[in-house]
């Protein structure tokens, strides 16, 4: 085995000196100079503020497709500005034709239609980012940006708010995005990355504010900057949601059947909760969570010995998920080629393994998923580049009530279980390199003996090493080289 892993490091290392290749084209690292503003803006679409007429436009974007490098067919330009408890952005985008400005009513996350978009490197660890996009419709989305730009995760819902309108000259996005939505750590001046991108659908044509060469292997760390941000605190919250649901479900009724009587209630309650323990460190915990309003799974039917793979989309888990992510097959060649992890969030209150064998004239009422009776996680990043992720569930032991011409019993179908999740990252030089480790344990108390083939115990750990090669420099000022080498990563 451990002839395995030397043949795999030395094929990567084999790969890199292969593939690498440092970046000779000169790009500029645009900056903009934001403002404090004692009065908040409407969040209208409209420029209508006059806090607005405190900072100045910035635009002149470049076209990346379909002609990578040539000015856009369209302008755009933008103007933040920030108080004690957001950060406001007004988007204009010039279009010369704005009856043919594409604006598609979408869901949320859906990016279809002309859109613009905003990413912020609030940590500025030039590895990470947050995402925020308009479509001209007024349609939003989102996404927790990680790996350099590499992996985007939609499935981050944070609370901000949007206003787009349409006009004569073209149309403009207005957005205010709390801070509390945001990471970053206490400082008395803040840099932060940004990056802002449009693209016109009709067209099918993409351009940013900060040129990225197509080809750079990361993009988060070559991001322009937002300065001006001073004297802001992170947010400590402290939330708490108590819940109740209550559920009556009707249904046609089966003869003979003491569970299929053509009509079901039921009633639960819970409690979800959030507190910033540090500036960097959230604790989010949950009693009985409530799923019941999350986005439901796509239709599958899986005829495969393989298990289905689902989006994480509860809000418990999505919290802090992209901390949690260890694949040990990510190939270094093609990205996501293979995205297994070794943590999967979705076993944790899934449905019962097993169904009872049933006799004649018997019936069985199973429950459709196990029940979390409790979870707690701790999770975030520090401004020394140290990220902490420590997961602990709980779920409990689910029966089937059997009934055999009136006489009841229940029998297990789903053992009490516990879910332990650790997982460590510390980045060294702004992210060049980045060493971490996990630990993933499993304990089930198994009572009944038809679930003994499930093991009372499992185990797993790894570490993960990436290094970017040392032939490439950072954009960092006028006239700099932008270029990485392809990351390695060695896997235990």
């Amino acid at each position: 085995m451990k002839h395995i892993h030397l043949h795999k490091i030395a094929i990567s290392l084999i790969l890199i000196g292969i593939f690498s290749k440092t970046y000779s084209q000169s790009v500029e690292k645009k900056t903009y100079q934001t403002a404090f503003t004692n009065t908040a803006p409407e969040i209208d679409g409209l420029m209508n503020d006059s806090c607005w007429n405190k900072v100045g436009w910035s635009g002149d974007f470049i076209q990346t497709q379909p002609y990578e490098n040539k000015p856009p067919t369209q302008q755009t330009s933008f103007k933040i500005l920030f108080d004690d408890n957001n950060l406001y952005v007004f988007i204009r985008a010039f279009d010369t034709e704005p009856e043919k400005i594409s604006r598609r009513i979408s869901r949320r996350d859906n990016f279809d239609g002309d859109m613009v978009s905003i990413n912020i490197d609030s940590y500025y660890d030039q590895q990470t980012a947050f995402a925020f996009t308009a479509m001209a419709s007024g349609a939003k989305g989102d996404e927790a940006v990680t790996q350099d730009g590499n992996n985007w995760d939609d499935s981050w819902n944070p609370v901000w708010y949007l206003k787009t309108s349409i006009d004569d000259k073209g149309w403009c996005a207005e957005m205010k995005i709390p801070f509390s939505q945001l990471r970053f750590g206490k400082k008395a001046e803040h840099i932060w990355g940004i990056q802002l991108s449009r693209q016109i659908f009709r067209l099918e044509e993409r351009s940013t504010w900060q040129f990225i060469p197509k080809g750079s292997p990361g993009q988060v760390h070559l991001y322009g900057e937002l300065h001006g941000i001073s004297s802001i605190k992170p947010k400590k919250q402290i939330e708490l949601l108590p819940y109740t649901v209550a559920r009556t479900e009707r249904f046609e009724k089966v003869e003979g059947n003491p569970f299929q009587t053509g009509k079901k209630s039921a009633i639960s309650a819970g409690l979800d909760g959030k507190a910033a323990i540090t500036n960097d460190l959230t604790l989010d915990f949950s009693i009985n969570p409530d799923f019941g309003q999350v986005e439901a799974d796509p239709s599958e039917v899986n005829l495969s010995a393989f298990e289905t793979y689902f989006s994480e989309r509860r809000p418990f888990f999505v919290e802090g998920k992209n901390i949690y992510q260890f694949e040990p097959s990510n190939t270094i060649v093609i990205n996501n080629f293979s995205a297994d992890n070794l943590f999967y969030s979705r076993r944790i209150g899934r449905s019962p393994h097993y169904s009872p064998n049933l006799s004649a004239n018997e019936y069985a009422d199973v429950p459709a998923s196990s029940t979390i009776l409790g979870a707690m996680k701790l999770s975030g990043k520090t401004k020394d580049g140290l990220s902490i992720g420590i997961l602990e569930s709980v779920t409990s032991n689910e029966n089937a009530r059997i009934d055999s011409l009136g006489f009841r019993r229940k029998e297990s179908v789903e053992p009490l279980t516990n879910y332990f999740v650790g997982r460590v990252q510390k980045d060294f030089g702004k992210g060049t390199t980045v060493l971490g480790g996990i630990l993933t344990a499993v304990n089930r108390d198994i009572t009944n003996p038809a679930l003994n083939y499930l093991p009372t115990a499992a185990y797993t750990g790894g570490i993960d090493f990436s290094h970017v090669g040392s032939s490439w420099e950072k954009i960092s000022g006028p006239a700099a080289k932008a270029g990485r080498s392809p990351p390695v990563a060695a896997q235990v």
